[in-house]
């Protein structure tokens, strides 16, 4: 490992002057994130979906704090283990859609997860008003569909997702999740009507929800309370092996006044 660059007299990120102007360290209150990394699991911090009480939710063996959820021997099709954060503490402004004008409100979502059997189940990861069912009315998120490996990335508001045509790629599928292997998703929006999507730390894709007509597209879920969780839906080819294990979230935005 390299030696670190030091600086004695800290780092700041705020104006000579200000309030933080001489504080040794970037300003926390900037934005505001929220980032579970799960050596702990309080149940009661977090919205708990466990359909039928079939599916166990909680931390396992593994570097850095890993939790799962994963079906028991005693599990059926549709059983659905999901935990998001309660209260809902993620709402993105209507921000300017023009390429050009300073954006209002930018916002994060990055993660790491894996399944045992890739194709197997249901798996959703990401921003939503609500992810207990797996079928979110609102939210920025990852999907991958029972049966299939395929990850599509989902822009989604009023039970109405935007369409691939506003995709870089003209398609929602992102990226392909592999049995027993860890997958690193996120997103960043500008604040301008764009968002950049990563696998595994490479960009993959642009959003257009906005940015080139500027007027912020029907579906993008702005001013909508929304939490960050994941969820695991058994399928019915294989009901028993139901599993998601997610090393952590990472879910963060500027703060607009």
């Amino acid at each position: 490992m390299a030696s670190p660059t030091r600086f004695p007299a800290g780092v700041s990120t705020q104006a000579i002057g200000s309030t933080l102007g001489q504080f040794p360290l970037p300003d926390p209150t900037d934005i505001s994130l929220d980032f579970e990394d799960f050596f702990q699991y309080v149940a009661a911090d977090f919205t708990v979906t466990n359909t039928t009480s079939h599916q166990t939710i909680g931390l396992v063996v593994g570097n850095g704090g890993v939790i799962s959820t994963v079906g028991g021997g005693s599990s059926v099709t549709s059983d659905i283990g999901a935990i998001q954060n309660n209260p809902l503490n993620f709402n993105i402004a209507t921000n300017t859609t023009t390429a050009t004008a300073p954006p209002t409100q930018v916002a994060w979502f990055y993660t790491a997860f894996k399944a045992t059997t890739a194709a197997n189940d249901q798996l959703l990861v990401g921003i939503a008003s609500s992810i207990a069912a797996l079928t979110p009315t609102d939210g920025i998120y990852f999907n991958k569909a029972a049966g299939s490996t395929a990850i599509t990335f989902v822009v989604r508001k009023g039970s109405a997702s935007l369409a691939a045509t506003a995709y870089s790629t003209a398609t929602t599928t992102v990226a392909t999740l592999v049995s027993g292997t860890y997958i690193k998703l996120g997103w960043y929006y500008d604040g301008r009507g764009n968002i950049d999507v990563f696998v595994n730390d490479v960009k993959v894709c642009s959003v257009d929800v906005g940015i080139s007509t500027g007027t912020t597209a029907a579906t993008f879920p702005n001013a909508t309370n929304m939490g960050a969780g994941f969820g695991c839906k058994a399928a019915a080819t294989a009901p028993t092996t139901a599993d998601m294990i997610v090393d952590f979230m990472l879910s963060a935005q500027t703060r607009a006044y």
